[in-house]
């Protein structure tokens, strides 16, 4: 019986290690590859540019690109990475905007955040909920 025990006890104590390396193994090679593919887009945050308000309603009318927002603690900069499509027609609700500053090659523009999927930008957007058409 001693014997017994002590088996369940070793065992018990590896099979976690096995399982446990192979998966670190393969977690610490993956994220060098994707992020080394995906790039995202810097913008100066303009003077009072992030804004949260109660959710209003916005819909879409054709697919549009949904990005991920990455804020530096340090200093007014915002970086937008894209991470998928919004395709659904129905409404959404959006509760923050972030204005960025122009620069000498494009426009000031405004991105809102789009509540649980990300943020979007604010002229492919469209103010309302969403009616079907008959």
């Amino acid at each position: 019986m001693k014997k017994f025990a002590t088996i369940i006890t070793v065992a018990s104590l590896a099979l976690p290690i096995a399982f446990a390396a192979p998966m670190a193994v393969s977690a610490a090679t993956t994220p060098t590859t994707t992020t080394a593919k995906t790039k995202g887009t810097t913008y100066t945050i303009a003077k009072n540019g992030v804004k949260n308000f109660k959710a209003k309603s916005y819909h879409i009318k054709k697919n549009i690109t949904l990005y991920k927002g990455f804020f530096y603690a340090d200093a007014g900069k915002v970086t937008f990475t894209p991470k998928g499509k919004l395709t659904k027609a129905i409404t959404y609700k959006v509760t923050r905007s972030v204005k960025v500053a122009a620069t000498k090659t494009s426009k000031a523009k405004t991105f809102l955040y789009v509540k649980g999927y990300g943020y979007v930008l604010s002229t492919q957007i469209t103010k309302g909920s969403y009616m079907a058409a008959d």
